[in-house]
């Protein structure tokens, strides 16, 4: 009996660590990341822009494949319908329908406004990754939440200083993003409401983005309609998709 005790003991420790190497900071960025990418996803949002008094809608499709490939094309405001963006790699277009014209976008310009939201380029389109960008230190913990401290890889593409990602354990599920500039200053927070399962993958439907540095502003995006891990070719991310009127 006593060296079954002994032998209790002797396994806690063991137990503790594999449950700390489950949970840990790069394990639990890349499964976040990889339930909310999924190897393909498609579907409907309506963004919905808050500035002061006034309130904007963008309603929009998009399609991303792997963690390279994105096509956003504008369904409303009318005057912005067949609008939108295109990435391959890093590299990333913008389509003005009213002028038929494809516009390069450079890196510079990855941390401006999208469509005057209080989301960038960079958010919609995820030139940077988190789980290959960034190297990670956990904040804190308990039984259900992590907080994860980012601080970007010296040659990696990215455009903040820091990211500080809170995750929910059960399903890898991303509650809340600060983005911080390399000052150190905090400037804008995203969170996750409203979380669903879509196939294997549990969803947050409703993020809303607070902008730090701008009063009484916000944006809100609501996933209307979301299909993960369907097939979906290369050929369908170029320049002619985003040109096209509808698919």
């Amino acid at each position: 009996m006593k060296k079954l005790i002994i032998l209790a003991l002797l396994s806690f420790p063991h137990i503790a660590d594999s449950n700390n190497e489950k949970n840990s900071a790069e394990v639990l960025i890349r499964k976040a990341e990889d339930n909310l990418r999924g190897t393909s996803q498609e579907g409907r949002v309506v963004m919905e822009i808050y500035s002061q008094d006034s309130k904007r809608t963008i309603k929009f499709d998009y399609w991303t494949k792997d963690r390279n490939k994105a096509l956003i094309k504008i369904l409303e405001p009318l005057k912005e319908s067949g609008s939108g963006n295109l990435r391959i790699d890093l590299n990333v277009w913008r389509y003005l329908a009213n002028t038929d014209r494809v516009i390069k976008v450079p890196p510079s310009m990855m941390l401006q406004s999208w469509m005057g939201s209080d989301f960038t380029y960079d958010d919609l389109v995820k030139v940077s990754s988190l789980s290959e960008d960034y190297v990670y230190k956990t904040l804190s913990a308990n039984a259900s939440v992590v907080k994860i401290e980012c601080l970007p890889k010296p040659s990696a593409p990215v455009v903040w200083g820091k990211i500080i990602e809170t995750i929910r354990i059960d399903g890898a599920v991303t509650l809340e993003r600060e983005f911080y500039n390399e000052k150190g200053e905090k400037l804008k927070t995203m969170t996750g409401e409203n979380i669903r399962k879509v196939g294997t993958h549990q969803v947050p439907h409703l993020l809303t983005m607070i902008n730090h540095k701008k009063q009484n502003t916000k944006t809100i995006i609501k996933y209307t309609r979301i299909q993960y891990d369907k097939e979906v070719s290369d050929s369908f991310f170029s320049q002619k998709s985003l040109k096209e009127k509808s698919f």
